[in-house]
């Protein structure tokens, strides 16, 4: 029994406890590092989609503008068989 002290022994255990938190702290720090690195990917990509969202938006805007001009409104409405009220037809509302 000579060498086993009881203040040894704690204190070894003292060791193992504290290698086990900083082995513990290693990983846990890694794995937020991984998740904030793959939260910046996704964060790109959203803000990529987004980007292509605006401009199909902008895009549907400027055709959706020149199809109500009254010329093309016109247009479209002959096509569809539609003319114009006779003066009878007509009603004016208050």
């Amino acid at each position: 029994m000579a060498g086993t002290n009881p203040q040894s022994r704690d204190w070894n255990w003292l060791h193992v406890v504290l290698l086990v938190v900083m082995v513990g702290t290693l990983f846990y720090c890694s794995w937020i590092n991984n998740r904030t690195v793959i939260r910046g990917y996704e964060l790109n990509d959203l803000r990529a989609e987004e980007k292509r969202l605006l401009e199909e938006q902008d895009k549907l805007q400027a055709e959706l503008a020149t199809l109500l001009r009254p010329q093309n409104l016109a247009r479209l409405a002959r096509k569809l068989g539609l003319r114009e009220p006779q003066a009878g037809h007509k009603v004016v509302l208050p």
